[in-house]
């Protein structure tokens, strides 16, 4: 019997494999264990790394469906995440884009895997936005699309906001040329150059005839694309090297910064005369405005641009005194006669 017990299956054999099955258990327990450790470490670690980051970072189902969101993205966007999770991104569609942007965009998304650009948004408050944003694909063991992540910076905000404020800092908005500010550094530049080189250089101040009566019948949208028209008009007058400035309203200044003769200065006058009067279709309206022009020359009307600018603006007002839509060169001797006041030269 006790051999039997010594060499039975159950019986002595059991006692000396338990312990090295209970060791091998034991052991994956503690790999398991570990590893659930690790995961919840690295899961802490990636919420934290989420929570902290700068950038928006939203996460949606395969439906899109929003499922996460980070502080950066409530700060950005004016969502909370109670009023995100549940919702589509949609609800920071901005209309800046057609459908086509965003079907090119999932196109892409899908067929790819990512997708990075600027994209307009509209925050909570309705204020419209520019961002860069990256959206990636997640694939679950099967290789089917479970998640997509949007990761959105403000960098490229922050970039775009600063050469936005540049641009508004020297640029008309509403035509893209020169305002007063780069037109005077233009100017002064021209007028040293001038001084170095010993050549002649011209100002004009152009004012458009009438405007104002048109903008106030017909409406700002109106006015604002005869004045686009006009602008488009003006330019192919002139050289690459001339400048066109929008001032404010319907005034403009024109810098020739070297001309051989004062008849160039008349020549570009009359042609601007010529393209002013021609109708233009706006809106199913046709309009047809003149301009009033005052021509400077250096240095024979002033040798700086205050005087220049000076002589030019009374050629213009004494222009609109005498009839309107055309042009008169400054002289010195105008410096002694005080333009006439706004209202008595109004358009």
């Amino acid at each position: 019997m006790n051999q039997l017990n010594e060499m039975g299956i159950n019986g002595p054999r059991l006692r000396l494999e338990l312990p090295s099955q209970q060791f091998e258990f034991n052991a994956l327990k503690f790999k398991l264990s570990e590893m659930r450790r690790q995961l919840s470490v690295a899961t802490r670690l990636t919420s934290r790394i989420i929570e902290s980051a700068s950038e928006g970072i939203l996460i949606t189902d395969a439906r899109r469906i929003i499922r996460s969101v980070n502080p950066a993205f409530e700060k950005s966007t004016g969502y909370s995440a109670t009023e995100a999770i549940g919702r589509t991104p949609a609800i920071l569609k901005s209309d800046h884009h057609d459908k086509n942007f965003y079907r090119k965009m999932w196109d892409t998304i899908n067929r790819v895997g990512e997708w990075r650009g600027e994209i307009w948004n509209r925050h909570k408050n309705g204020e419209i936005y520019p961002e860069w944003l990256s959206i990636s694909a997640v694939k679950d063991s099967q290789q089917s699309i479970s998640h997509y992540v949007g990761i959105f910076s403000d960098s490229h905000t922050q970039e775009y906001i600063l050469e936005r404020l540049h641009y508004l800092a020297y640029y008309d908005g509403l035509t893209g040329l020169p305002n007063r500010r780069l037109f005077l550094d233009r100017l002064n530049m021209s007028i040293s150059h001038a001084k170095r080189e010993n050549h002649m250089l011209a100002v004009m101040f152009v004012d458009l005839d009438e405007f104002k009566q048109i903008n106030d019948t017909l409406g700002h949208r109106i006015g604002d694309e005869l004045l686009i028209g006009v602008t488009e008009r003006m330019k192919s007058c002139l050289r690459d090297e001339d400048t066109l400035a929008r001032l404010a309203g319907d005034e403009f200044t024109v810098l020739l910064p070297d001309i051989p003769h004062p008849d160039a200065a008349r020549n570009v006058a009359q042609k601007f005369l010529e393209c002013c009067v021609q109708p233009l279709i706006v809106d199913g309206h046709e309009l047809c405005v003149t301009a009033s022009i005052g021509v400077a020359i250096y240095p024979n009307d002033g040798e700086d641009a205050d005087s220049l600018l000076h002589q030019a603006d009374l050629a213009m007002y004494r222009i609109k005194e005498s009839g309107r839509n055309g042009y008169m060169c400054g002289t010195p001797e105008m410096g002694d006669r005080p333009a006439p006041d706004s209202d008595s030269a109004a358009n």
